[in-house]
This record gives structure tokens, C-alpha cells and sequence, in this order.
């Protein structure tokens, strides 16, 4: 193969740049619509998992509440709803805030699962 010249490989490079880039940032009617365009933070500036949860009192003070009494599950109950409810709250939240946001776009091309 005969060698490149430089204005050839500056130009591979741009397209592979160009590349990265539209991979990284997709169009707005690619496969990945309706997935966050904000970055979700922590307090200390770290990437936020994408399973964060509002309920992590309640998860934490119900995995305590298993390790304090492994043999008597049926005490934590009480735990174990208090985290099924706010787990259903944050869901509700969220089907509300999706449901505003596509309104907001149009809404006709999109589809809600519920």
C-alpha cells in the first residue's frame, strides 16, 4: 500500500473525530431519544448511577432491619412496605415527568409505556 501523505491522515482523523463525536452526542430522532441529555451529579460532582434512587433511606433502614433480625423477617415488613411505597411514588414521578416533557415536544410520534 502506498503511504499516506499528511493531508490524508489530518483528514481520516477529522472523520474519525467527527465520528466519536455523533456517537457520542446522537440526533434527536436516534434510538437514543428520550434517555437524559443532563448529566445526573452527585454532591461531589461524580456521575450519578443510573440507579440512583430517592428511597435510599428507606432501602438502607430495610437492609438493616434483615440484618438485625435474619431470623424474623416478618418484623421488617413494616420496612419493606415503606420502601415498595416510595419506590412506587418515585416511579409515578417520573411517568409524570416523561409524560410532561413529550407533551411539551409534540407528543405524537412518541410512545408511553405505563
Amino acid at each position: 500500500a502506498a503511504p499516506q501523505n499528511e493531508a490524508t491522515m489530518t483528514e481520516n482523523k477529522s472523520a474519525d473525530f467527527a465520528k466519536i463525536e455523533r456517537d457520542a452526542n446522537p440526533a434527536p430522532d436516534s434510538h437514543n431519544e428520550g434517555q437524559p441529555i443532563r448529566r445526573e451529579e452527585d454532591e461531589r460532582g461524580l456521575q450519578r448511577s443510573k440507579f440512583f434512587t430517592d428511597c435510599s433511606k428507606q432501602h438502607s433502614e430495610s437492609l438493616r432491619c434483615i440484618e438485625d433480625n435474619y431470623e424474623q423477617k416478618d418484623v421488617c415488613q413494616p420496612f419493606f412496605d415503606a420502601y415498595k411505597a416510595c419506590r412506587r411514588e418515585e416511579n409515578q414521578r417520573r411517568l409524570e415527568e416523561n409524560k410532561r416533557r413529550i407533551a411539551a415536544a409534540g407528543g405524537s410520534d412518541f410512545c408511553v409505556i405505563q
